[in-house]
């Protein structure tokens, strides 16, 4: 388990097989024990097992800290409770409902993936109490594991996203706020799934993100990054890149699979003028390209951009493997 300092690690949950996509961070400490982001139900055996290696158990665990409740950050939380159900899960507002029933979550995954899809993806995703949880809206100062934590509503990638910062050891948590990026590269890629996309909060939100002066930020797929400013920046430039990207193809008047191959070849080139192609796999295994697509085509047709259509048949929508 890689230490980010004493007192603070992190678990690499090996999805699919596929190691450095999935991070869950810890803090150990005498004061207990605490995880953020615990990950999709399909790696809770990874995350048991690495847990174990450190004298750890499921029974030992107090506090989940989720930055959001997509799946792959959050789909464990109910089996983890079950298992303890002394564990107080913290959230915020918009998110709480889905946690306490998934049941909507689960079928827009279904929907997605299939439901074999979601079954090898994700695992199980069960209820969690709403006695367990501690229901977040921004601007608090929580305290876990012997730690203080800043908490920041952060939108942009999911309208129900929060990131928690410790001044201490001048880490962010920053969950996919703040991208995706692998490997020693300076390259950051935003992961824009449907249906949340909204350019404009996440300016803000990285802004917030910035105004504590992190010296790393740990983002979820994969890890920590110090030389917090210089992975923001890039963040910044790769989203607007992006973002004109899909607003290019929407305004070139073709139909809609000529929009997406159009946003589809100049995003790949993109990447590879940046990671080497050796590298690239694991960005397409956390954000495959039609994902990224829908999501910036539909927060630019919400704004009047290029008519109606997600310009793809949803059954073209590929599973990550790994």
């Amino acid at each position: 388990m890689p230490s980010i300092e004493p007192g603070i690690s992190y678990i690499d949950l090996n999805f699919c097989g596929t190691p450095h996509a999935i991070a869950t961070g810890a803090y150990i400490t005498g004061a207990g024990v605490t995880l953020i982001d615990p990950g999709p139900g399909s790696c809770v055996d990874t995350l048991r097992g690495e847990l174990a290696r450190q004298g750890i158990g499921i029974n030992d665990i107090q506090t989940i800290l989720l930055t959001h409740i997509h799946l792959d950050h959050a789909g464990a939380t109910g089996l983890l409770v079950k298992e303890n159900s002394k564990i107080s899960v913290f959230v915020h507002e918009k998110g709480a409902p889905h946690v306490i029933d998934p049941s909507k979550l689960v079928n827009s995954a279904n929907q997605l993936w299939g439901v074999e899809g979601v079954a090898r993806l994700w695992g199980a995703v069960i209820p969690v109490p709403e006695t367990n949880l501690t229901v977040l809206r921004g601007g608090e100062q929580i305290n876990v594991a012997a730690r203080s934590l800043s908490v920041q509503y952060t939108p942009g990638h999911a309208s129900h996203h929060v990131s928690y910062f410790d001044a201490r050891s001048g880490v962010a948590w920053v969950g996919d706020t703040a991208g995706l990026r692998f490997g020693r590269t300076l390259f950051v890629l935003p992961p824009t799934p449907p249906p949340d996309i909204d350019l404009d909060a996440w300016a803000q939100s990285v802004a917030k993100i910035r105004a504590w002066k992190p010296e790393t930020v740990f983002v979820t797929h994969f890890g920590p990054h110090r030389g917090a400013e210089d992975h923001l920046r890039v963040f910044e430039t790769s989203l607007r890149d992006m973002a004109e990207m899909a607003r290019r193809a929407l305004e070139g008047g073709e139909p809609d699979e000529a929009r997406y191959e159009q946003f589809r070849s100049e995003l790949e080139q993109y990447i590879r003028r940046f990671v080497p192609e050796s590298e690239a796999g694991p960005y397409e295994c956390v954000a495959p390209v039609d994902f990224s697509w829908r999501g910036l085509a539909r927060y630019w047709r919400k704004r009047g951009v290029g008519g109606q259509g997600s310009g793809i048949k949803s059954s073209e929508a590929r599973v990550p493997s790994a």
